[in-house]
């Protein structure tokens, strides 16, 4: 709620509001103070001042002591005037301090207030009861003191307009830094057009032009990571086309020539024989090929669901174990348990955890050294179970650990290794792996290898 207020009152809409109102403050305060400037500097002006003056002092001065001159003299002093207090002849009752004499001429005020005489003052006569009593009370002030103020026609439209050509500089300027910043957002935007799209606009406030910089951002971003994901695809289907090509040519050319053999009439029996079985052998190779190359398509494009169910993952390592122990004996390599659980339950695909399991003993014992030893843990936790592979290994076969995960990745970069395979092993395994929210990554020390793999409850 906080966020969504803040970043109403910064939008552009409230920032122009705001400037259009203080620009009208600007010139309204701005010309009713110059009017009311010019008006004190008349002779209106000022009969409205002695007018004011006048009703403060009808409101408490009623008597002829020292304490009502004193209040006269305050208000006199208030307001910047002369004032007087006299009788009908001119003598003076009250008066304030700047005030000098004894007695008014009375005739003389009489005849400028008929504008039959000028002295240089302004005056203002106001009837007041002093003790009972009609007196009169004389307000008035000297010329040289009112300095009234007078302007041309042409000065006066020049002062009354510069209230207006404030407030237009004032929005000018406010403009002018926002007109700016769309400017600097326009060249962004020719930046990515261009291709640019390392180029960052600077973001700049919380209104909709800053969110515009950072929306321009964003999508810079994420069409550049959307062009890299497109350019590893086009690299992936040139990398699929040249390996599986390659894969499915060695053992099908193979497979083509022993048959050829075979029909050979000069062909003796036993090397029939001897060929028919190897080309069997190619025959099996070529089919686990396609099945890895047709189920890693399915783990990539979501086209494989699990059939989770309860299971003893215990029985389904040691289901792998045995079944990879014929091959281990071959290399002069035993495979050792070093956990001692015998139930393990977890929420799995055993089928598919089975392939994992297979795929990631095969790997230990097709890529270690031969006449060492396959080392299987398994520990559990109150959150996950985590099953560890560890072997021996020849030191340029873990140059790039970090790629085992990667399809069609083969240590032997000719791809011409007498160890069979298709690469995609532990990319199926990994594809697996995630698909349970798991996780599976591997560890290389001096010539020991292992890998973990670890599934959560």
């Amino acid at each position: 709620m906080k966020n969504k207020i803040i970043k109403s009152l910064s939008s552009l809409n409230i920032k122009f509001i705001l400037m259009n109102v203080i620009s009208a403050l600007i010139i309204l305060v701005g010309i009713g103070a110059i009017l009311y400037y010019i008006y004190e500097g008349t002779v209106s002006g000022h009969v409205n001042n002695f007018n004011k003056a006048f009703v403060d002092i009808n409101r408490f001065v009623n008597r002829n002591d020292e304490s009502c001159e004193e209040y006269l003299n305050n208000v006199a002093k208030l307001y910047n005037v002369n004032a007087v207090i006299a009788d009908a002849d001119g003598n003076i009752l009250l008066k304030s301090k700047n005030v000098e004499g004894d007695k008014l001429d009375v005739e003389k005020i009489h005849k400028w207030l008929n504008r039959e005489y000028k002295d240089g003052n302004v005056y203002q006569v106001y009837d007041i009861t002093i003790d009972g009593k009609g007196e009169k009370l004389y307000i008035y002030k000297k010329y040289n003191e009112i300095d009234e103020k007078k302007y041309t026609d042409n000065e006066l439209l020049i002062i009354l307009l510069s209230p207006v050509i404030a407030a237009m500089l004032l929005t000018f300027f406010l403009t002018s830094r926002k007109v700016k910043y769309i400017k600097q957002i326009a060249e962004g935007a020719v930046e990515f057009s261009n291709g640019n799209l390392d180029y960052r606009i600077q973001k700049k406030g919380m209104d909709e032009l800053g969110f515009l910089a950072e929306s321009m951002n964003s999508m810079a971003e994420k069409l550049k990571e959307n062009i890299e994901k497109e350019r590893a695809q086009e690299e992936f289907k040139t990398e699929l086309i040249t390996n599986v090509s390659h894969d499915l040519r060695t053992p099908l050319t193979s497979l083509i020539a022993y048959m050829q053999l075979v029909g050979d009439e000069k062909t003796t029996e036993e090397n029939k024989k001897k060929y028919t079985a190897v080309s069997i052998e190619k025959a099996y190779k070529l089919n686990k090929l396609i099945e890895d190359l047709f189920e890693y398509s399915k783990l990539e494009s979501g086209g494989i669901s699990l059939n989770k169910r309860e299971a003893n993952v215990v029985e389904i390592l040691e289901q792998s174990i045995g079944e990879l122990f014929v091959e281990a004996q071959k290399r002069n390599m035993n495979l050792k348990k070093e956990y001692e659980a015998s139930k393990v339950i977890l929420n799995v695909d055993s089928s598919k955890l089975g392939r994992v399991f297979e795929n990631l003993l095969s790997n230990a014992v097709k890529y270690g050294i031969e006449g060492t030893d396959i080392y299987v843990d398994l520990i559990e936790s109150s959150e996950c179970v985590t099953i560890s592979f560890k072997n021996e290994v020849a030191n340029d076969g873990l140059q790039d650990t970090l790629k085992l995960f990667d399809r069609f990745y083969r240590s032997d970069k000719s791809r011409n290794s007498k160890v069979s395979g298709s690469g995609l092993g532990l990319a199926i395994s990994k594809n697996i792996v995630e698909l349970h929210k798991g996780e599976i990554w591997a560890e290389c020390e001096n010539d020991v290898f292992k890998i973990y793999l670890r599934i959560y409850k």
